[in-house]
């Protein structure tokens, strides 16, 4: 075992010292086989001091720790070398790389994650292309799943009304850009610390208003706990499809909820006119169940 000692550092700093000069004052061309002596030498070197289950994409990102491990993706958790900024990336199973309609909906995940903009949507970053032709998402990193916070401690009703404001004003924002979510659950909502900050994530199953799923290959996309009986159907989705997922959460927010009161109260009369089956008896969009919610947390059910 070797030990670190002040001595050996100020050898390693005297040797870098010589180097760079050596790299500032040399001639272009010795210049340059200097730098690539020095990079063969790190790239050769970095496997002995880095964890052998990380990985380097786009020799940008390390996967430092995987999140999610689906039937057809994965999702890590990656650090910017350069920068040691934090990173969501998502990217298919090296068997799915060659998998036409993954790819094709990545893309389009991709497309429409970049072209939403709003304080509680996550966001996409860009698509990096790995060695093998396989896209990968980067995406901005939160932290936790509000899956994961449920199952830590019980909620106040004030963050439940927290939580459902930011998850119907982002969907506001995406409605409004003519989309629908169609895969609203704990699972893609992702927040840090504080859950006002909460932000809908993954867009790998979403629609343009009035489409289907198996318009895309899909014969069922989606959460059967979450999805509204139209979407179970098949058939066209529209704005409405999102707020029965939205009744669906709320329902599950206040069964872990440590409160009861008439604002409760009123927020499960809220889920159940969310959660209707037939999409005529829900609201017309998420600005008016937005509306809606303001008003059931301010006053009794009843009033």
């Amino acid at each position: 075992m070797t030990h670190d000692h002040p001595a050996d550092f100020e050898e390693i700093a005297r040797r870098f010292s010589h180097l760079w000069q050596a790299l500032n004052e040399g001639s272009p061309g010795t210049r340059q086989i200097l730098v690539d002596r020095v990079r063969d030498a790190l790239d050769r070197g970095e496997a002995r001091v880095r964890d052998a289950d990380c990985q380097i994409v786009a020799n940008s990102f390390m996967l430092e720790t995987l999140i999610h491990d689906g039937a057809a993706t994965r999702v890590y958790r990656a650090r910017h070398r350069d920068l040691g900024t934090f990173h969501a990336i998502k990217m298919p199973l090296p068997d799915h790389a060659d998998d036409p309609v993954l790819r094709k909906l990545m893309l389009r995940e991709a497309e429409i994650g970049m072209a939403l903009r709003h304080p509680h949507i996550a966001v996409t970053q860009s698509v990096l292309r790995l060695a093998d032709g396989r896209p990968a998402l980067v995406m901005e990193w939160l932290g936790s799943r509000l899956a994961e916070l449920l199952h830590e401690r019980p909620l106040s009703l004030g963050e439940v009304t927290s939580v459902m404001t930011s998850v119907l004003s982002g969907l506001e924002a995406i409605h409004a850009a003519g989309f629908v979510h169609c895969d609203l659950s704990p699972l893609n909502l992702l927040a840090g610390d504080d859950l006002s900050s909460l932000k809908i994530a993954d867009f790998g199953i979403a629609l343009e208003r009035g489409c289907r799923h198996d318009e895309f290959d899909l014969a069922f996309a989606g959460q059967p706990d979450f999805a509204s009986p139209e979407q179970m159907a098949g058939q066209p989705l529209d704005e409405r499809s999102d707020l029965y997922a939205t009744g669906c959460l709320l329902s599950l927010l206040l069964s872990r909820c440590d409160e009861e009161s008439d604002g409760s109260e009123a927020l499960k009369a809220l889920a159940n006119h969310l959660s209707q089956q037939d999409p005529q008896a829900r609201p017309e969009n998420a600005r008016a169940a937005l509306h809606l919610l303001g008003g059931s947390a301010k006053r009794p059910v009843g009033a």
